[in-house]
């Protein structure tokens, strides 16, 4: 053990990661991370902390069928004066269209539908998010690759088998607007284009009303 420290210093640390929430494992993470000069030069002054944000990199195409999503990158807005509530995911997701459809990291994309939205019934969006609790649900970074890269979104994303517009939802980021009203973003093709909105949870899911997750493994 290095004797250049005082025990009172180290006590000091040891309360600094507890008040923090650091778990031990996160503290034998942080030994292991290989750049601890890089923090040393952040209380130097040398060097900044950059959050994943706006300008990371968010996608990389693989080939013509395939792509990678940084899932933890910050989301965009949908519009101003909104922020991020929740933001499920991290690291880099590969992103595929195969003859039967979308893939993310090898499973299947579906376009889930709760009983309580089926034969005219409608359900309002928070009792939703309720239920999709514990489901695959995707975030709004696929979204916007998707957006993006039209090529890779199935046919059959755009209509039902009634042929009403289908609106595919992508529950695994929510935003909250400056009065406290929550909505999440959603996918839709229309008018010959796709197209990106959003949608409060205080109003009505109907039976178009999608939600983009992943089947069970």
């Amino acid at each position: 053990m290095s004797n250049l420290y005082s025990i009172g210093q180290m006590n000091q640390l040891g309360d600094a990661f507890e008040a923090e929430g650091f778990t031990p494992d996160d503290v034998t993470k942080l030994k292991q991370f290989g750049n601890l000069a890089g923090i040393k030069g952040v209380l130097e002054g040398s060097a900044k902390i950059k959050p994943v944000a706006e300008d990371a990199t968010r996608v990389i195409t693989i080939d013509q069928t395939t792509i990678a999503v940084n899932l933890g990158a910050t989301p965009k807005l949908p519009f101003g004066g909104v922020e991020v509530e929740q933001h499920i995911g991290e690291g880099w997701a590969i992103v595929g269209k195969r003859a039967d459809g979308l893939y993310v990291n090898g499973r299947k994309v579906v376009l889930y539908l709760s009983n309580r939205q089926m034969d005219g019934r409608i359900i309002q969006g928070c009792k939703l998010r309720e239920e999709l609790t514990g489901k695959f649900v995707l975030n709004a970074n696929i979204l916007d690759a998707l957006y993006d890269n039209q090529y890779l979104i199935p046919k059959d994303w755009k209509k039902d088998k009634d042929g009403d517009t289908r609106y595919i939802f992508f529950w695994a980021t929510i935003y909250r607007h400056a009065y406290s009203r929550p909505c999440v973003r959603y996918l839709y093709f229309a008018s010959g284009a796709w197209s990106r909105l959003y949608d409060w949870l205080d109003d009505d899911w109907r039976g178009s009303y999608h939600a983009a997750l992943l089947v069970s493994s």
